[in-house]
């Protein structure tokens, strides 16, 4: 069983395109198996640092999104659930 976390920033016209910046996936035990921020393949608009807690400087060198997407579709993760939910934030901005 795994956790996994997804901060949104916006993109598209007015930041209303949700698009993935960090995801962080522990397993049972909270040993970190992925966090990381992700640089999203689309302009950013509105970083939600309200929300998110992204703010520019943790883009800058952030991991590509699709380098993102490999690597953590590579990781074995148990359970239907968080791979569905995994699989729909590996979707966003594509």
């Amino acid at each position: 069983m795994v956790a996994i976390d997804c901060e949104m920033v916006g993109t598209g016209p007015k930041g209303h395109v949700s698009s993935l910046a960090r995801c962080s996936i522990v397993n049972y035990s909270g040993d970190v198996l992925y966090d990381e921020y992700i640089l999203p393949p689309c302009h950013i608009v509105d970083y939600r640092t309200r929300w998110s807690g992204i703010r520019k400087q943790h883009v800058v060198n952030a991991t590509p999104f699709k380098v993102a997407r490999d690597s953590i579709s590579k990781k074995k993760l148990c359970g239907p659930f968080p791979c569905h939910r995994l699989c729909f934030w590996l979707r966003v901005c594509i």
